[in-house]
């Protein structure tokens, strides 16, 4: 396992050392032979490492996406000889939106940094190609605001909801991580519903959906 760095504050840096979690997040994907998989933050590689112990297939591919130049730098040295392993030394945001993959359905992993996990969330659900299935290690509190139904429905639920049936998959201890948060986490995953908006109508429900929650009783 590649070494430890200082961790950045500013990109939200803390790191899962948790394998079993990574066992389960990895296990949660479904993965079968000929899949496409986005990682988003790889960080230390735990779960790079899984994906590519899982997928074997050569026509598999990874795309273990990490904005930190040390760590993209430590798994590219890694991850060498693995064929089917491709490291992005790139912001996730910038990235995503421009992402062709080769095949029509591909999935995405991740532990998020907490602090961009709505623009994420957003950027995802706003891809012209929606991944099948995503798991992602989230905040505790953000992972039950996404998961909750009327009455207790917010924007962010109603929004993703709409694009993705979700679940909470269980909580995970914040001593976990290194170095250690001040909250919890939770493990969601998103499978994505037939629906089929296009971009612009996209951009029309979120302005709705945002006078909807800032003046509720306007649309009583």
């Amino acid at each position: 396992m590649i070494e430890m760095f200082e961790p950045v504050k500013e990109l939200g840096q803390n790191f899962l050392l948790h394998k079993e979690t990574a066992q389960k997040m990895v296990g949660a994907l479904e993965l079968s032979c000929d899949e496409v998989v986005v990682e988003i933050g790889s960080g230390l590689g735990f779960i790079t490492e899984l994906l590519a112990s899982t997928l074997l297939d050569k026509h598999s591919m990874i795309y273990a996406v990490e904005i930190d130049a040390r760590f993209a730098g430590k798994l590219s040295v890694e991850f060498l000889h693995n064929d089917n392993v491709l490291v992005v030394c790139e912001d996730i945001l910038k990235w995503l939106p421009g992402f062709n993959p080769k095949q029509e359905t591909f999935k995405i992993i991740g532990s998020l940094p907490y602090n961009i996990t709505s623009p994420i969330l957003h950027t995802i659900a706003k891809l012209p190609i929606r991944p099948k299935i995503s798991v992602f290690l989230i905040q505790k509190e953000v992972a039950e605001k996404i998961t909750s139904k009327a009455p207790d429905s917010s924007f962010l639920s109603s929004f993703i909801q709409t694009f993705f049936s979700v679940e909470n998959l269980g909580n995970v201890r914040k001593d976990k991580f290194s170095p250690i948060p001040k909250v919890d986490g939770a493990l969601i995953r998103l499978r994505k519903t037939p629906r089929d908006i296009s971009f612009l109508d996209i951009k029309k429900y979120v302005s709705f959906l945002h006078k909807a929650y800032a003046h509720p009783r306007s649309f009583y």
